[in-house]
């Protein structure tokens, strides 16, 4: 049901970018300099960065490598109200996923649609067994917020250290490297309280700490982040997210519920 797909993204890792010199308005160009036009220290500028990202509030992302090797976009929306609209590839097929209003929904595929009988969304939901035990709910939390640059610029602050200066997606930048435990992160992340145990144990499965790359623009603007577990798994590849038309993405309304089947009854109906 192309949970694998999803999970893949939060198991792997992500990638972004950011360049943190100075230009122009200050709200937007903080991270690039202190007085006298010197760049400011590393948990400064992801601080300052981590502002212009939650103020841009959306993006587009291109996802690149994974546990699958297969790449995607995301419509993401991180501010209210927030969307997340996933469109990739499993076995070769093109699936979609849908968050919003905290509800996941997976794109009807070809194979399902006979029994669908013309919805185009499968909700999956904890409370009716399509996500055992909040699992799936947590990997699918996990991965949405490990993608929102602002929680991850944050979390990253206190233990970033300069890495060096590169050039992304034809932009000049400046790269951070900062190694966090997965606690830190967690703590940024705005979920319920139950929820939070969850997510936690979904990003341990890769290690104790997370470690993340990000390249930062001259405007404070985060253009691409990885993020690895410090214990991956066997045959996991780098996974790099770059992040394009901050502040133009629409939010994705939540589909009608006349082309909403949930998993339950779609499951119901196979059998």
């Amino acid at each position: 049901m192309a949970i694998g797909a999803l999970t893949a993204c939060s198991s792997s890792g992500s990638g972004g970018s950011t360049d943190a010199k100075t230009g122009g308005d200050a709200s937007q160009s903080a991270p690039a300099a202190g007085k006298g036009g010197a760049k400011l220290p590393p948990k400064e500028a992801l601080l300052a960065s981590a502002a212009v990202m939650e103020k841009a509030g959306s993006a587009k992302l291109a996802v690149k490598g994974g546990e699958a090797d297969d790449d995607g976009t995301v419509d993401y929306v991180w501010k209210d109200p927030a969307s997340f609209l996933m469109t990739g590839t499993e076995d070769g097929k093109e699936i979609k996923a849908l968050v919003v209003g905290g509800q996941m929904y997976v794109g009807v595929t070809p194979d399902m649609a006979a029994v669908a009988k013309g919805k185009k969304w499968v909700s999956l939901d904890a409370s009716d067994g399509s996500a055992e035990d909040g699992n799936e709910t947590a990997s699918l939390n996990a991965m949405v917020q490990v993608m929102n640059p602002a929680i991850q610029l944050a979390a990253a602050a206190p233990t970033a250290t300069l890495a060096g200066t590169e050039t992304v997606s034809g932009q000049s930048t400046t790269h951070y490297r900062s190694e966090m435990k997965a606690e830190d992160l967690v703590s940024k992340m705005k979920l319920d309280g139950a929820l939070k145990p969850k997510v936690l144990a979904e990003i341990k499965k890769d290690g104790d700490t997370v470690v993340v790359e990000l390249w930062i623009n001259d405007k404070g603007e985060l253009v691409q982040q990885s993020v690895t577990g410090s214990s991956p798994k066997a045959g996991d590849k780098p996974e790099t997210i770059t992040y394009s038309g901050l502040g133009t993405v629409k939010a994705t309304p939540a589909p009608a519920a006349g082309e909403v089947l949930k998993l339950s009854d779609l499951m119901q109906q196979m059998q």
